[in-house]
Formats: C-alpha cells, sequence, structure tokens
C-alpha cells in the first residue's frame, strides 16, 4: 500500500521509509483513488480532500514520536526489523541487496573500512546510491526503541 503523507508530516516521511513503509509526499495534482493508496493527514492542517474518494487517515498526536506510533495503529501495519531498511531514503524506491564486488563496481569511491567491516549492501537502481548497516542504522533502531515505535528488535548483522 502506498501513503501519501502531507506535506506538514514531512519530516514523517525519512522514517516511514526507515521503517520500510511505501511513503510519498502528497501532491494536490496528483489524482488519488487506487485502492492500494491513503492519505495520512494531521487534524491541526486538514488537507483539502473534497472529491477524493479515499478515506484519510487522521492524526492527532503532537510529538514525532506518538505520531508514528499512532500512524501504526491507524493503518494496522506492524513495524519491525524485518521491514526495516528496504526502501531508498531519497526516492522511496525498493533497494536491491548487492554483491560486495557490485558495490565496489557501483561506488568507486566508497570507503575501504566500510568494504573491510560490512558484509551487506543495497543499491537503489533509481538514485544509484549504495547503502550498508553502518554506525547509523544502528542509531536509529535504538531511537525507534527508545520511542517505543519498534520493541526487542532481534539483533543480527544483516539489517538489510
Amino acid at each position: 500500500m502506498r501513503f501519501w503523507i502531507a506535506p506538514h508530516l514531512a519530516f514523517l516521511v525519512q522514517w516511514l521509509r526507515v521503517l520500510g513503509v511505501n511513503v510519498q509526499l502528497w501532491d494536490r495534482r496528483v489524482i488519488l483513488g487506487q485502492e492500494e493508496e491513503a492519505v495520512v493527514q494531521w487534524d491541526r492542517y486538514p488537507l483539502p480532500l473534497e472529491g477524493i474518494r479515499i478515506n484519510p487517515i487522521t492524526l492527532s498526536t503532537p510529538t514525532q514520536q506518538a505520531l508514528l506510533k499512532e500512524f501504526f495503529e491507524l493503518s494496522g501495519l506492524q513495524p519491525g526489523l524485518e521491514q526495516m531498511f528496504k526502501r531508498c531514503l531519497r526516492c522511496n524506491s525498493l533497494l536491491i541487496p548487492i554483491t560486495h564486488e557490485d558495490a565496489k563496481q557501483k561506488w568507486p569511491d566508497i570507503p575501504e573500512y566500510v568494504l573491510q567491516t560490512q558484509k551487506h549492501f543495497n543499491w537503489c537502481n533509481h538514485c544509484r546510491k549504495v547503502y550498508w548497516a553502518g554506525t547509523h542504522v544502528r542509531n536509529m533502531i535504538r531511537t525507534l526503541e527508545g520511542w517505543g515505535v519498534i520493541s526487542n528488535p532481534k539483533k543480527s548483522e544483516n539489517f538489510f
């Protein structure tokens, strides 16, 4: 399912992509109406949705952490480590697992330390970006645990 996020909730887009959710910023020029789409808005700034045949998901909590938790409660999705880090943070495309050698070939400037310490790499075919599980992945997981969005993920070297 694709979720169209209201512009005033743009700060949630990257976190939702980290969590594996198919999200795009809502644009009033986009014609909605597909069964596999939903609009996410904030009750403080409702969108002009007249004529759109999709029931919106309306969030009402005040903080980023609470908004993320509320999104998952209202959408029926279950956040978890197995869905995380599957989407490009820039363009939302699904990431493609690639080999160590492919990572080096696709991005020749990849730091040698990364090549020596990382086993798993992903590739965004649209943005031409290589992803790996550096310390930022651990930090994002800790943040999401601290916010109560995810709980006790299985510890794994392979976050992809």
